[in-house]
């Protein structure tokens, strides 16, 4: 599931994330977007924040 999805799927907003992850908006944003892919480091946070629902693989378009 996709950072986009996973965010509509549970009502809230980039606004929300960045808030609730302590990260600026526009970073969430990236992520979002797919114009940028999380650290190491934030993936984990994500993984987390999203109760595994979002995982790293779906931050690349590989398509099988």
């Amino acid at each position: 599931m996709t950072l986009t999805e996973w965010l509509k799927k549970e009502h809230k907003r980039v606004a929300d994330m960045a808030r609730d992850m302590k990260l600026s908006h526009p970073v969430v944003l990236r992520w979002s977007n797919g114009s940028r892919i999380p650290t190491k480091e934030n993936m984990q946070k994500i993984v987390a924040y999203t109760n595994g629902e979002v995982q790293p693989n779906d931050f690349y378009e590989v398509k099988a």
